[in-house]
């Protein structure tokens, strides 16, 4: 394989992305939200650090390929301001979500031509993209007063 090194930062890409992604979700459930939300979230959070771990384990794999040691660019993760208004933080995480999920389309397309089983890849994206999709019905649940009255409430 002539790409691994390649491959790896992209690796690494998502795998900082997950744990970027936890922190904003912790943070998330510290505010008061409802419970259904608070599930959801937490649902989220055990999913992020299942596919982080994952993600570990195939850059441990992929590592073993390369020989030598091969420490990454630290770019790659996202920055989250802390917000007080749960919407804008789903919304954020809905977006980092769809991050996830195109760094994921960049490593498919860089192991394309490898001999890497990429079903798990897949997997993880398909779980990402049924969890952006939960998170935005979930933001639009919370827009009642909107939807009703035709203004935002500040």
């Amino acid at each position: 394989m002539e790409n691994v090194k390649a491959i790896v930062i992209q690796v690494v890409k998502i795998w900082r992305l997950y744990k970027t992604q936890q922190l904003v979700l912790t943070a998330a459930m510290r505010e008061e939200i409802p419970f259904q939300l608070r599930t959801l979230l937490s649902r989220d959070y055990m999913i992020c650090s299942l596919l982080k771990k994952e993600m570990a384990n195939f850059y441990d794999g992929l590592r073993c390929c390369m020989g030598d040691r091969f420490r990454p660019d630290s770019d790659g993760s996202i920055m989250m301001a802390p917000e007080r208004d749960i919407r804008m933080v789903l919304e954020r995480i809905a977006v980092a979500h769809r991050q996830i999920i195109a760094e994921y389309e960049t490593l498919l397309d860089l192991v394309e031509d490898s001999n890497i089983n990429t079903k798990i890849l897949h997997q993880h994206r398909k779980q990402i993209g049924a969890m952006t999709d939960e998170l935005v019905i979930q933001c639009e649940k919370m827009r009642p007063a909107e939807k009703e009255h035709g203004y935002i409430p500040y």
